[in-house]
């Protein structure tokens, strides 16, 4: 619907009812009122192929049934009663049909033309509120509905009174008269005489497609002007696939554009097409014609004349086209004997360093001793001069980077044959400490004596560069007074400012202090040698010092720093190596 609504159920009903009274007989059985039982139904004419193709002509000849409108009516044998339920329905006596469809032979012209759409008139109640019936048109196929008149039926109407005005102003004529009287006075045939609907479409896009191919099958080009289009088409009857002039035109337009692209992109292949066939010519009968890089093209020259008579000199008309083409040629052709040219100098220089090599040339060979020995070979003689030299001083530098690389692999292997020699001596003396072999300031002369016949002292001799065995020894006899130096340090701290530091006096034994201290573990780690010495050491200090103060107290002198121990005036072991 376009403007006013119709509802949704009163819409689909009355189609349903409609839709079924082609296909229903008319009269209802309960109805004790109704025509006869025998008056059954039968399919409708309209159906029928064959009245469908009278529908067609008749939309597309209107005035050939403006003289049988005239005459079925006065002699159809259809009759025309009311039912009931006041329709109105037909009936034929002889053949005993009855049908609401109006019968064709009963139709006017423009019943019949309208017909032959999909279009069907039906009425239904108004949506206000005075109960009159309003007029809504189906279409069969979509089931599209809508309150005004489809544009396909004012269409098929329009034609109909055109057809109907000339029928009236010069009488009702035969196809051939009517069609040569709507000539014009150019002696074209009319849009309008152009059979209207061949055939019916089922979109509007296969319309297109169908009046489009007409015109390509009539040979309309690009340019070709709309009146030569109605002189070449006009009669076929896909002229009509599209019903107004506006819609043919711009399907037309839409078809010369194509039309217009295709022709410039086939021109542009036949071109290229052309311009390839032209470089493949040049390929061919270059070398029998002697073309160089040098060549060139003049008009009416030698090469002009050699090649007229080729048809693919002749398919490239423009002299000028002509003219970039062999330039095109000659440019590569100049790069392709320059490569020729670098391959070559390469191919003889690759011979060259060959004929160097085979004579013996190593990276202290100079150019005049080799020479001497190359120079009546022939791959010496193709060589350029600046060339050879060149050559060999590429070749000096490649044997003296190869002799560089070995000399690093060789220098590398070595290295790593030397570490791992020392680290053998270095296991060698850390089994020889774990054994006890190795004490605390052992000198290197009695270490020796022990291992000159151990195979891994007498390799890491063999060795060149890095420490020697001597060295690794007293790193580790420093190592281990480094670490006995610790230990004794812990040792005096733990006398001088542990937490029983004041329970040492003078005469205080080493069992009395072992008693003291066993559980620390500073006393625990300390030498038992060294740390004997060291707490005999520090007891005697700690046994001045109370001397010291028994004779100062005997002489009434009193100080502050009386009750301080030794360590107050003293460095130890620890600050004593700090400092050093």
């Amino acid at each position: 619907m376009n403007n006013r609504k119709r509802p949704e159920a009163v819409d689909r009903a009355r189609h349903s009812r409609a839709r079924a009274s082609r296909a229903r007989a008319p009269m209802s059985r309960k109805n004790a009122n109704a025509p006869p039982r025998w008056m059954s139904e039968a399919r409708t004419e309209r159906a029928d192929g064959r009245t469908a193709t009278r529908e067609a002509q008749t939309l597309r000849h209107p005035e050939r049934h403006l003289e049988r409108e005239a005459t079925t009516a006065a002699t159809t044998a259809w009759e025309t009663h009311v039912a009931p339920d006041g329709r109105t329905y037909y009936y034929h006596p002889e053949t005993r049909r009855s049908t609401y469809a109006k019968p064709e032979e009963m139709m006017t012209t423009m019943e019949r033309a309208e017909a032959a759409t999909r279009w069907r008139k039906f009425t239904a109640p108004a949506a206000d509120s005075t109960g009159a019936m309003k007029t809504y048109w189906a279409h069969e196929d979509t089931g599209v509905t809508t309150w005004e008149t489809p544009k396909e039926i004012e269409e098929v109407r329009e034609i109909v009174r055109r057809a109907e005005a000339r029928a009236t102003g010069s009488g009702v004529r035969g196809t051939g008269a009517g069609r040569a009287e709507s000539r014009n006075e150019s002696g074209r045939a009319s849009e309008d005489d152009a059979a209207p609907f061949a055939k019916e479409y089922a979109s509007m896009e296969e319309a297109k497609r169908a009046f489009k191919k007409m015109l390509a099958e009539h040979g309309v080009r690009g340019s070709t002007k709309w009146d030569e289009v109605v002189n070449r088409a006009g009669t076929d009857a896909r002229f009509s696939a599209l019903r107004s002039t506006g819609e043919k035109k711009q399907c037309l337009n839409e078809y010369q554009m194509a039309q217009a692209k295709i022709e410039r992109e086939a021109k542009r292949m036949a071109e290229k097409k052309a311009r390839e066939a032209f470089r493949a010519m040049l390929e061919e009968r270059g070398e029998a014609l002697g073309l160089t890089s040098n060549s060139r093209l003049s008009r009416d020259g030698s090469l002009e004349q050699a090649l007229r008579d080729d048809a693919r000199w002749r398919a490239v008309t423009d002299q000028r086209e002509r003219a970039e083409i062999f330039e095109d040629y000659t440019r590569d052709l100049r790069v392709r004997e320059k490569h020729e040219r670098e391959h070559t100098k390469t191919k003889r220089a690759s011979a060259f360093r060959e004929c160097l090599i085979e004579a013996g040339a190593t990276s202290e060979t100079t150019w005049r001793k080799i020479y001497e020995v190359v120079k009546d070979d022939p791959r010496c003689e193709r060589c350029e001069p600046l060339a050879r030299l060149d050559v060999f001083e590429s070749l000096v530098r490649d044997l003296e980077r190869e002799e560089m690389t070995k000399l690093e692999v060789e220098r590398k292997a070595k290295a790593r044959e030397e570490r791992k020699r020392r680290e053998n001596f270095v296991a060698l003396l850390a089994e020889s400490q774990a054994d006890g072999i190795i004490t605390p300031r052992m000198p290197w002369k009695s270490f020796v004596k022990r291992i000159e016949n151990d195979e891994r002292y007498v390799r890491l001799c063999q060795n060149l560069d890095g420490s020697r065995p001597r060295e690794l020894f007293e790193d580790l006899i420093d190592e281990i007074e480094d670490e006995i130096d610790r230990k004794l340090d812990d040792f005096e701290d733990l006398l001088r400012d542990g937490y029983k530091a004041r329970e040492l006096h003078g005469n205080t034994t080493w069992e009395k202090a072992e008693k003291l201290y066993r559980h620390d573990k500073a006393w625990k780690q300390a030498p038992q040698d060294e740390a004997r010495k060291l707490f005999v050491k520090f007891i005697a200090k700690v046994f001045r010092r109370e001397q010291e103060k028994e004779r100062r107290k005997r002489e009434g002198i009193r100080s502050e720093d009386d009750a301080e121990r030794p360590s107050s005036h003293k460095k130890s072991r620890r600050d004593r190596s700090a400092s050093r």
